[in-house]
């Protein structure tokens, strides 16, 4: 599969060197930045697959940037460990970096890791939508559950049949059954601040 590279080394000679590595087998340079600004700029225009990042002193912290290029425009990064760097930290990263390389290059290792570095983020997105698709199941049960209970305490009724009109309330008015456990929640909320302000009204 052909990848797309955006490549971020402030050092021109050694950007050359890389981009040597690079050429060929399918990988496509997209773009060439010296600085983690430009990355950033780059990464929106580009829209690469994998950004390679030459993790030395003159970036200010490869590490960090991969975070960025993650968090804000949901690409991985490879970074190359180079003298004065922070990519020997990178397991340990916020999510960014998929593969750590050090010099010197072996460009068949390296074509190898920007595919693997691919593959996995897109595996890590597909688990982070899974866990948050889980955690908004698990918040929905419980504001039903809540519901359940209002209407229970404040009816007299059983759980199914509390569970029966929320069910019915949300066929009859088009909206699901969370919206209308929340609104029910909402109107208890309502009425129970109303009675105390009665309550002290009455004192």
């Amino acid at each position: 599969m052909s990848r797309s590279i955006l490549l971020v080394d402030p050092d021109i000679q050694h950007r050359a060197r890389i981009l040597r590595d690079l050429g060929g087998n399918g990988v496509r340079i997209v773009g060439e930045a010296a600085s983690s600004d430009e990355a950033m700029r780059l990464a929106a225009f580009t829209g690469p697959d994998v950004v390679v990042v030459a993790d030395g002193p003159g970036l200010g912290g490869g590490v960090r940037l991969a975070d960025r290029l993650a968090a804000e425009h949901g690409v991985p990064s490879v970074l190359l460990a180079l003298a004065g760097g922070t990519a020997t930290t990178a397991p340990a990263a916020g999510g960014g970096v998929m593969g750590v390389l050090n010099e010197p290059l072996n460009p068949a290792t390296l074509h190898a890791m920007l595919e693997l570095a691919a593959c996995r983020f897109q595996e890590l997105l597909a688990l982070r939508r899974e866990v948050e698709t889980l955690r908004k199941a698990l918040e929905a049960r419980k504001v039903i559950e809540r519901a359940k209970g209002l209407l229970m305490e404040t009816d007299g009724i059983s759980e199914q049949e509390a569970f029966s009109r929320l069910r019915r309330t949300s066929m009859d008015t088009q909206r699901s059954m969370v919206e209308i456990a929340r609104a029910i929640i909402l109107s208890a909320g309502v009425s129970a601040r109303t009675s105390q302000v009665g309550d002290v009204l009455r004192s």
